[in-house]
């Protein structure tokens, strides 16, 4: 492990190049660890999948309900930092 934070120490702390306010949503891995616990929420009522790609369904359709949700949410502090033009995203 030590070994790995030596060799890739510049890509593991990219993240500190963000301004303060947002680092968290940058490192951490909340939104996938609530990806995982919903998809598993919505698979465990289904007793037999009746064939390979009915998860593979169950999955897209847990991807789509989250991607119609996520315009309406916002992030703490994220909008205030592209006011005061703190992050770019290339526009000019």
């Amino acid at each position: 492990m030590v070994r790995h934070w030596e060799e890739n120490l510049e890509e593991l702390l990219v993240f500190l190049e963000y301004p303060e306010p947002i680092r968290s949503y940058i490192y951490t891995t909340n939104q996938l660890e609530r990806l995982i616990k919903e998809v598993k929420r919505r698979a465990k009522v289904i007793e037999v999948f009746c064939e390979p790609g009915a998860l593979r369904k169950v999955v897209y359709l847990v991807l789509r309900g989250l991607e119609e949700r996520y315009p309406s949410r916002k992030l703490r502090g994220f909008e205030e930092l592209v006011e005061e033009g703190l992050l770019s995203f290339g526009h000019t």
